[in-house]
Parts: structure tokens; C-alpha cells; sequence
């Protein structure tokens, strides 16, 4: 007579153990201010940060934005200073 594979059990383990959790933090309270202009005021300064906060990190890993040398008007100023010299230095 055939007979049918043997059905093996696993040990079980004595005690049960749990993953640990770890519960999140709270997130500061902000408070938000009432004033309508105040209001449009805190608006436009987390848009400008969290640009500006983008801008850096962008910056900080490519190295070659205009964040690093300066503003527009900075970097077209060093241009024809730049020019200007060379043009000197041709005559």
C-alpha cells in the first residue's frame, strides 16, 4: 500500500516576540495668524522659503546656478567687466 509523505511540523517558538514600534513625533503647533493681511503675509514667506530652501539644495549638488555666484544683475556686471578688460588688452 502506498503511502502518503510524513507532514512535519515546525518547533514552536516558546516565547512570542513583537517588532518594535516606535511611535512618531508630534509636529510643532503653528499657529496661524488672523489677520487677513498677516495671513497673506506668512503665505508668501512659506512659499519663498520652501523655494529658496529648494534652490540651496539643488544648488549644493549641481554647484554651477547662479544661487552660487550671485544674482543676475552680479553675474552680468562681472561679464563687462570681464569684456572690458580684454577689450583693454587688445589696444
Amino acid at each position: 500500500m502506498a503511502q502518503a509523505p510524513l507532514k512535519v511540523k515546525r518547533k514552536e517558538k516558546t516565547r512570542i516576540t513583537k517588532k518594535q514600534q516606535n511611535p512618531k513625533k508630534a509636529a510643532p503647533k503653528i499657529i496661524k495668524p488672523k489677520n487677513k493681511q498677516l495671513a497673506q503675509m506668512a503665505k508668501l514667506n512659506k512659499s519663498y522659503s520652501v523655494t529658496h530652501q529648494t534652490e540651496k539644495l539643488i544648488a549644493s549638488r549641481v554647484g554651477h546656478l547662479e544661487l552660487l555666484k550671485g544674482s543676475r544683475r552680479e553675474i552680468e556686471r562681472a561679464e563687462k567687466e570681464k569684456k572690458r578688460k580684454e577689450a583693454l588688452k587688445g589696444k
